[in-house]
């Protein structure tokens, strides 16, 4: 009986476990033309890319807790598991322009696709895991 307890006591104990999302995390752009850093955290059950650094060389930005800046808000995930911005995931191709669609590659590897004048940019991102120093 006692060892029953422990199973069922276990079985709750990861059935109720809440699942970090695979994006959430530090992140470094890969570009030759740009250093950026993002974080992207999870809030109300969206996806925010908190930007970090950012030098593209006229524009320099660094987080200094003071403001925030961002790179996307209400990220959601579709179900065929793709990540797209909050507007182009509830309207149809024709209404509104994506903005940004996120396609994980591996747990380390994002494959990142931002929409500039209806034209797609894709570029990789990959986690960091040590302090943010850019």
């Amino acid at each position: 009986m006692k060892q029953w307890l422990i199973l069922l006591f276990l079985l709750i104990a990861i059935a109720c476990r809440q699942q970090i999302d695979p994006l959430v995390g530090i992140w470094k752009v890969n570009s030759s033309f740009y250093s950026a850093t993002y974080q992207i955290m999870k809030k109300r059950n969206q996806l925010n890319g908190l930007v970090l650094f950012y030098n593209d060389g006229t524009t320099r930005y660094k987080h200094d807790g003071t403001q925030q800046q961002y790179i996307f808000n209400g990220l959601k995930k579709k179900e065929d598991g793709q990540y797209v911005d909050g507007i182009s995931g509830a309207t149809t191709k024709n209404d509104t322009p994506k903005n940004i669609e996120i396609k994980i590659i591996n747990k380390d590897t994002l494959e990142v696709t931002t929409f500039v004048m209806n034209k797609p940019l894709v570029e990789f991102w990959t986690r960091q895991n040590n302090e943010i120093t850019p």
